[in-house]
């Protein structure tokens, strides 16, 4: 669950990526993972990896990115789960095949589950990176300024 300062810092954040365009490329590394995990876990926590797949993330960063940014706060055992289910897609680039993750997430739909076979939804409501989340802001405070 998502803290008051941690809906600080995403207000920075987002303000700094307001300067910057949108261009996810001019921010500070610091202020690009913070985005990075709390989009990824906002939307898992919402609606589970299903959620997190079945869109286009705005200018279509690589997945590996949000896994990158797991590790960079400290959600090592996360990170390697996301990367697993990135893993299971079954063609490369799947962060630019909208129509072939969804597909796939269609052809692979378990209904007695609510998910996809073999996924599960570790992620969804993890609170462990919440709170890494905050700790990684308070030590990258001065990243977030304007």
């Amino acid at each position: 669950m998502e803290s008051d300062l941690i809906s600080l810092a995403f207000k920075k954040a987002v303000k700094l990526l307001d300067k910057a365009h949108d261009d996810m490329g001019l921010l500070p590394p610091e202020v690009s993972t913070f985005l990075f995990v709390h989009s990824a876990q906002g939307v898992i926590d919402n609606g589970g990896y299903l959620y997190f797949f079945e869109s286009n993330w705005p200018n279509s960063p690589s997945y590996s990115k949000f896994v990158e940014s797991y590790r960079a706060i400290g959600c090592e055992k996360q990170a390697n789960e996301l990367a697993r289910v990135i893993s299971t897609f079954p063609f490369e680039n799947a962060h630019l095949e909208e129509y072939l993750r969804n597909k796939y997430m269609d052809d692979n739909y378990d209904e007695n589950k609510c998910e996809i076979k073999g996924w599960g939804n570790d992620l969804c409501g993890d609170e462990e990176v919440w709170a890494k989340l905050e700790q990684y802001y308070i030590s990258n405070k001065k990243k977030f300024a304007w």
